[in-house]
């Protein structure tokens, strides 16, 4: 069939950047409310925070991601080789982040001097605490105390931490051949969704634990991206079945079912859209991935913006911070994303060679033990 998804998936020949793109600037968007004054949010004719604009944004990265990443572990020669990409796609990125934040942005912007800055401790842990997604809500000394979001530094890290669940759940599932026929396939996901099911509606976990909750919402979006990947041989795309999935979610707006058939229909209508429409539009996909960049990056400078001037709109906010966000998200990309990620294969390589070394000399050490109990065995008769 000409127009499954298998059949219009080549390469890199897609919008998937385009999309993931426009994802972080709406969570930007979003955040340009969020972290204003309050009277200049009120004073919009529209609530724009009751949109949810950045939520949705984060549902689409999922979706994306749960596509793109089930088609790593499909396709990566060992789990080792999909591990060291998914660690260098997300973590050197991150930790030159945090520096950053830490020792360049929190010294420029903070309101103690640089003696208290640097002689306090939060500045020496945020960077492995943060970096290594222990925790995403640590301070700086003096920095942002005066803002009407007081202390707030960079809460879109929090869903580092259940991306980086949903990728080793994932590698689970491939390290137990669970993904390895399409039957597997079907059943791997049936159990997932049927999690989904019996937690969201026959327990109150979602509603009295937050972080279930989340694990629920983004374990659903990763997955329904997955199940589009893993069946993309027998899924046919067309505008008219997103729209009537688009409309079907709307119709169980307000019912139970409506987060399912919203991530469903959303997961559909993105893969679509990174699919089929073609032309001129494939060329923003040449100029690189910046939307991690300005994924992490954006709440620190849009927080700086609103440090300078407290009394700045929201849309002022968004239009000056954005070119400062980009142009950051553009410097680390090609200086530390994308080098990264060029050294997969030889990470990979070491990586494996390095656990093949530890195993021959754990098998050595048990076969030694071994023959050294033996030993003893027959010297006692």
């Amino acid at each position: 069939m000409a127009n499954t998804i298998a059949a219009l998936l080549h390469g890199r020949d897609n919008n998937f950047n385009l999309i993931r793109f426009l994802a972080a600037s709406a969570v930007i968007l979003d955040h340009s409310f969020a972290l204003v004054a309050h009277d200049q949010a009120a004073a919009l004719p529209v609530d724009v925070e009751s949109l949810e604009i950045g939520k949705v944004a984060v549902d689409v990265f999922f979706i994306i991601s749960g596509f793109l990443v089930t088609r790593s572990v499909v396709t990566q020669p060992t789990l080792v080789d999909y591990g060291v990409a998914r660690f260098l796609r997300l973590f050197p990125g991150l930790f030159v982040a945090t520096v950053f934040i830490a020792f360049v942005l929190g010294p420029l912007v903070t309101l103690v001097s640089w003696q208290d800055y640097f002689s306090d401790p939060r500045p020496w842990l945020f960077v492995p605490l943060t970096a290594s997604l222990i925790t995403h809500t640590l301070t700086l000394p003096g920095v942002f105390d005066a803002v009407p979001e007081s202390g707030v530094i960079d809460p879109p890290l929090w869903t580092l931490r259940y991306e980086s669940m949903c990728y080793v759940l994932l590698a689970i599932f491939a390290g137990l051949g669970m993904l390895a026929t399409r039957g597997r396939a079907a059943l791997t996901l049936a159990l997932i969704f049927g999690g989904y099911v019996f937690v969201t509606f026959t327990t109150s976990l979602r509603g009295n634990i937050s972080a279930i909750d989340s694990l629920a919402r983004f374990v659903l979006c990763f997955f329904v991206g997955g199940a589009l990947y893993l069946f993309a041989d027998r899924i046919r795309l067309g505008l008219g079945v997103a729209l009537l999935l688009g409309l079907a979610a709307v119709a169980a707006y307000g019912t139970p079912v409506f987060e399912m058939a919203y991530k469903l229909a959303l997961g559909y209508g993105l893969i679509w859209f990174a699919l089929v429409p073609a032309g001129p539009i494939r060329r923003f996909n040449l100029i690189g991935d910046y939307s991690y960049g300005l994924y992490i990056l954006c709440v620190p400078i849009l927080q700086s913006f609103v440090m300078l001037d407290p009394a700045i709109t929201p849309g002022a906010l968004f239009v000056c911070s954005f070119p400062a966000v980009l142009a950051l998200a553009v410097l680390s990309w090609h200086f530390v994303e994308h080098p990264a990620l060029m050294r997969k294969a030889w990470a990979g390589d070491c990586v494996g060679s390095l656990l093949h070394g530890v195993r021959e000399r754990l098998a050595a050490s048990f076969k030694s033990g071994a023959a050294a109990k033996a030993l003893k065995v027959r010297e006692a008769r």
